[in-house]
């Protein structure tokens, strides 16, 4: 009786947990709400906004500008946690993420709302003892390019 060699028995067990190995695989991509929905550039509705005049969203990335004169400020990119609107669907339906800086903390919560539009609420605290109050502030965004120079 012939023993078959190591390689032959591994091959043989992948073979066999391969479709359970696919099975599982989909099952943890349904698990991960998709973020296609949100993806794309948001520019604020208010041109004289003093808080996020862009937001630029890729998967689980997101990519804030504030109000600076001339040019925006550039938030740098920051890896958001998704959320979906139930726990029986996948579909995206919120994003969180934080940014830190040298003087303040910002929680950003970004959400799809019924008209398209995407919310952004900030949640800034100050950490440089400076004496300003920690505030909240809500924007409205729209898909596309900046209807106004920033």
């Amino acid at each position: 009786m012939k023993v078959p060699g190591t390689a032959s028995i591994l091959v043989a067990i992948f073979c066999l947990s391969t479709p359970m190995l696919t099975d599982l695989a989909r099952t943890a991509a349904a698990q991960q709400p998709a973020s296609g929905g949100l993806n794309g550039t948001w520019i604020n509705v208010d041109p004289h906004t003093r808080g996020l005049v862009r937001v630029v969203i890729n998967g689980n990335r997101i990519h804030p500008y504030g109000a600076c004169h001339p040019d925006p400020c550039d938030w740098g990119v920051l890896k958001a946690k998704s959320f979906s609107g139930s726990v029986d669907t996948s579909s995206l339906t919120a994003l969180e993420a934080k940014q830190t800086t040298s003087f303040s903390r910002v929680n950003l919560t970004l959400s799809l709302e019924p008209d398209g539009k995407l919310r952004v609420e900030a949640f800034t605290h100050f950490t440089d003892n400076s004496g300003r109050a920690d505030y909240h502030s809500e924007n409205f965004f729209i898909r596309g390019r900046a209807p106004y120079q920033r």
